[in-house]
């Protein structure tokens, strides 16, 4: 069998012309997915450590004012409008809990079940239940808190680690 050679460069020239508009399409597609992937796991990165910080800082605040709501017999808004100190600290753990409450995506459970141990948390400052020590039931909502962090974190964590 003959071949012609005009065919096998018909052949070269079509493999040539095929890899030459192929090539730059894939390498466009690669690095739009590496981009993605690098820029959207660099930011969940970032919401995981702002995410931490926030709740550690979250539950010190609610352990203070605990401990200072722990003595106070008068109605909360009485007492901190009288202590520029106390109200300091209590706006400091307002804003602490909008920041986070901001972070969350309300649509998914955990993080609603979040938002409501925080609400909780702010409702047992505001007004305790006479029959309960405030310190502890802020200290198990404060555990409640850290655990459903955690929950949340380690998902977003494998989410990285998988370049999601």
């Amino acid at each position: 069998m003959d071949i012609n050679p005009q065919w096998i460069t018909l052949v070269t020239a079509c493999t040539a012309m095929i890899a030459s508009i192929a090539g730059p399409f894939v390498n466009t597609r690669i690095a739009k997915f590496q981009f993605k992937a690098d820029v959207l796991s660099l930011n969940r990165q970032k919401w995981i450590e702002t995410m931490r910080d926030l709740v550690a800082s979250l539950n010190s605040q609610f352990l203070t004012v605990a401990a200072i709501r722990q003595t106070v017999e008068e109605p909360t808004s009485i007492v901190i409008a009288r202590d520029p100190e106390l109200f300091k600290r209590v706006e400091n753990l307002l804003r602490t809990v909008s920041k986070i409450e901001l972070m969350l995506n309300p649509l998914e459970p955990d993080h609603q079940h979040l938002n409501a141990l925080m609400r909780e948390g702010v409702d047992r400052l505001r007004v305790p239940p006479p029959e309960l020590d405030i310190e502890d039931r802020i200290e198990v909502i404060s555990l409640d808190i850290t655990q459903a962090a955690q929950a949340i974190l380690k998902r977003e964590w494998l989410r990285v680690k998988r370049g999601e």
